[in-house]
């Protein structure tokens, strides 16, 4: 097994998926090419869902894109929502979520939608928190991406298309209609330089508070949108 560890890094796959397993803050996810590889900048995501949760009881949640369910388990775990509900468009990416939360045994508490964005939702689902770390990586800058991210992680899980935006744009054209209707808070993970395009996109929706949040390394990366039905759609 050794000797096929080292083979493995040779060729230059990630480590990540060459052990198999990786730590999304306390829980070890099963990581492989299914799904991108949860980045330690995520884990604040949790942190920002969390702080929003604590002013809530019996709240729901909705993941957008869920990848190896790393987000939505996490917040399952830490904050113990109500109901949670994660999509993603992709079945192997949603076969692995399920796995990690067989393994996590949150198989019963996180509920897994196929669909791409707001397909998955009925019209009249509403939810209190809606958060997600979408594809954001534009098509120019995907060809200067790591070798080793571009051979082994999944394209789609990280390029959104010429301008980078349009997977926010998706997101902002039908959030009003899937939030709360007495409030509601939409989470989002961002690339670094486009804290002014998103939130512009925020406001453009009705949401009358919006927040810019940075990672550890003092990079723009998190966009907090709150949502008043006064403001709102109805």
């Amino acid at each position: 097994m050794l000797a096929d560890y080292r083979r493995r890094l040779a060729q230059g796959e990630p480590l990540q998926y060459v052990l198999g397993t990786w730590q999304f803050r306390w829980l070890e996810l099963r990581v492989d090419p299914r799904g991108l590889i949860p980045r330690p900048e995520t884990e604040l995501l949790v942190d920002l869902v969390a702080i929003e949760l604590g002013h809530l009881s019996g709240s729901r949640v909705l993941e957008l894109g869920t990848g190896t369910g790393a987000i939505a388990a996490a917040v399952a775990t830490e904050c113990k929502p109500g109901a949670l509900v994660a999509t993603d468009c992709s079945e192997a990416a949603l076969e692995l979520a399920r796995e990690n939360l067989v393994r996590l045994g949150l198989e019963q508490v996180v509920e897994l939608r196929r669909g791409s964005w707001w397909e998955a939702l009925a019209d009249d689902e509403r939810f209190d928190v809606i958060c997600s770390n979408p594809p954001y990586v534009t098509e120019a800058e995907w060809v200067h991406l790591p070798s080793v991210v571009r051979a082994f992680e999944p394209r789609q899980a990280l390029v959104a298309g010429p301008t980078g935006l349009e997977c926010y744009e998706a997101i902002f054209a039908d959030v009003g209609h899937h939030l709360s209707p007495s409030g509601g808070v939409l989470a989002l993970e961002i690339g670094a330089s486009q804290a002014n395009d998103v939130s512009r996109l925020a406001r453009d929706a009705g949401f009358c508070e919006v927040d810019v949040h940075q990672d550890l390394a003092g990079r723009d990366r998190f966009v907090i949108a709150r949502w008043r039905h006064e403001r709102g759609y109805s």
